[in-house]
């Protein structure tokens, strides 16, 4: 009897140590909601590199993005086509190290197209070729190779233009710039024209008309013209003058561009 009693009593004690232990548990507070942003309440960004594409003498021609992988609204930046003209370059690759693009937007920058020409300084790639005039339109003409503006045996011939054409056919972008030295100016075209005055108001630089020299009433066989006659987009040509400051060709013209396009 005295050994059930005691086992009785035992095991109440037992419970009533759980029953306290189990009153001084004290739930953590829930966080407060405003302590953290949910990640998917932030823009979706995403930051890549491919090569496009690779020169005449083998060397890549490469494209970085920036921006929402679903961005409706997408900005081109080429920095360089022409070797000799170096400063375009700089601003791709500030705007590779420095933009984040808005939400919802992107940006695709290739500091060159031509890598050969760029390693020798030299306007032409490495078959003696004007990129700029090679491009497949109504208004591509043979001249001579010895020709500054000598555009290849026939339209698109060069490796570097028809990576440029698959690429710009598969980005289809809404804006290109297209930066050249030294003529300082924003080339008009008949689209696109209030993209042309925000870039102008933006670099500070004036609207021109940038001939080339192809047949009256034909398309120059440019990557501007090319673009033009045959996307919904608008590629514009800038010209920065012969000896742009640092800041013009870095902060400036990258922030400029960026937010005539706006994605910045």
């Amino acid at each position: 009897m005295r050994d059930r009693l005691g086992k009785t009593l035992a095991a109440l004690a037992v419970a009533l140590v759980v029953t306290a232990s189990a009153a001084l548990v004290v739930p953590a507070p829930a966080p407060a909601r405003t302590a953290t942003t949910s990640r998917s309440a932030e823009p979706t960004y995403v930051q890549q590199v491919r090569t496009i594409g690779r020169s005449v003498r083998g060397r890549e021609i490469r494209a970085w993005y920036r921006g929402d992988p679903a961005a409706t609204r997408v900005l081109v930046v080429l920095g360089q086509m022409h070797g000799d003209e170096p400063a375009g370059r700089e601003t791709a690759l500030w705007l590779i190290r420095n933009l984040r693009p808005a939400a919802g937007t992107g940006i695709w920058v290739l500091p060159t197209m031509n890598p050969d020409g760029r390693v020798r300084h030299t306007r032409k790639n490495a078959h003696g070729v004007d990129l700029n005039r090679n491009w497949p339109t109504s208004g591509w003409t043979r001249t001579s190779r010895g020709d500054r503006y000598y555009g290849g045996r026939r339209p698109a011939s060069e490796p570097e233009t028809r990576a440029m054409m698959r690429f710009l056919a598969e980005v289809r972008p809404h804006y290109i710039a297209s930066i050249h030295q030294p003529l300082r100016g924003i080339g008009r075209s008949s689209t696109g024209r209030d993209w042309q005055a925000r870039l102008a108001r933006n670099l500070g630089l004036p609207l021109k008309s940038f001939g080339v020299g192809n047949p009256s009433g034909t398309v120059s066989p440019t990557l501007t013209g090319w673009f033009n006659q045959r996307y919904a987009g608008t590629a514009t040509t800038i010209e920065y003058g012969p000896h742009p400051t640092t800041r013009f060709r870095t902060v400036r013209a990258g922030r400029g561009i960026a937010r005539a396009a706006g994605v910045f």
